[in-house]
């Protein structure tokens, strides 16, 4: 696809080595495999994990920007840490948009992706939008047989036959993390893209697997960290339709967890606008997020295999640590 921007590697700085746990089955609360069998078995991790930071090719960086020789030490040390002492699976994948410098730990590794996986689909959708294919004006209907589906949502409490523009269908999704509504749209009865073309496109553009015969929706934290980039890409370089679509995510519901371990101003706001997705299921809690630091956001993706009671804190306290890297980075520190 001609818009996707194609990958690049950067030069590995340094690695600490870390423990990692095995990949274990999740249920979604997005469901939806509809039946159809496709295996990615061959992106399972297994065995250590490693907080690699990666600098990027000098000539890749823009004009004007300077990049420290190394990282703190000590920075990397409790992130590593902090990581590393879980007794639940996690990974973490950190973003630098301006240079492409990046942090990532189990980045690879699959995760149930519970309503995490919304966000990334509608990049393709909102993609046939901006290219004419389809319009935000076109209307759905609402059929509760094919569509209806539990947890978040409001949309599966309306009668059945109910008219929805394909603007509305995306609002749910992305303000309520409406389940049903993102059913609209991906079934293969009358939606727009399955989940399984939806993967293939993924992995062909941004080498993002997010769906697993074993494990049933899934992802990993560098895939939707790539995407996530490319969200702010199209809206950064003047598309109306994913200017939309990220404000819609500042707005999204449940933004907490990144967007928690920001510094707040007296009023106990946020300093920084945050545009995110989060998933949260019964074996999952992730938060993918683009914090606009000023003129050099970033992309933080924070993925855990738990849901408890200590979920939260320790989402907030990664956000803390990578924030302080970023300063770092930036040299506001």
């Amino acid at each position: 696809m001609k818009h996707f921007r194609t990958l690049t590697a950067a030069f590995l700085c340094a690695a600490i080595l870390a423990t990692a746990s095995a990949c274990s089955p999740a249920t979604e609360d997005t469901d939806i495999l509809d039946g159809v069998s496709y295996d990615v078995s061959d992106y399972e991790v297994s065995g250590e994990a490693k907080l690699t930071v990666a600098f990027p090719t000098p000539a890749t960086v823009p004009g004007g920007i300077t990049l420290p020789e190394s990282i703190d030490s000590s920075l990397l040390e409790t992130l590593n840490k902090r990581l590393n002492n879980q007794s639940f699976g996690c990974a973490m994948y950190y973003y630098d948009i301006k240079t492409g410098f990046s942090i990532s730990y189990n980045a690879e590794r699959l995760f149930g992706a519970a309503s995490l996986i919304k966000a990334p689909y509608l990049l393709y959708i909102l993609d046939r939008v901006d290219k004419g294919e389809l319009s935000l004006d076109m209307e759905m209907t609402y059929h509760a047989k094919i569509h209806k589906f539990g947890g978040t949502g409001s949309i599966k409490n309306m009668p059945d036959g109910t008219k929805l523009t394909l603007r509305e269908v995306i609002e749910h999704i992305c303000i309520e993390s409406d389940n049903s509504a993102f059913r609209m749209l991906h079934n293969t009865t009358d939606g727009l893209m399955s989940l399984i073309e939806f993967h293939q496109n993924a992995m062909r553009d941004f080498k993002a697997p997010f769906v697993s015969n074993t494990y049933g929706s899934v992802l990993n934290a560098q895939g939707v960290g790539r995407i996530f980039t490319e969200i702010y890409h199209r809206a950064d370089d003047g598309s109306e339709v994913f200017k939309w679509f990220v404000e819609l995510l500042k707005e999204a519901n449940a933004n907490k967890f990144v967007k928690g371990g920001l510094p707040t101003d007296e009023s106990g706001e946020c300093i920084y606008e945050v545009a995110h997705k989060y998933g949260e299921d019964i074996k999952s809690l992730n938060d993918a997020a683009i914090v606009y630091y000023g003129d050099r956001p970033y992309v933080l993706v924070i993925l855990t295999d738990y849901t408890g009671v200590y979920s939260q804190s320790f989402m907030n306290r990664i956000s803390t640590d990578v924030y302080k890297i970023h300063q770092e980075l930036t040299g506001d520190r």
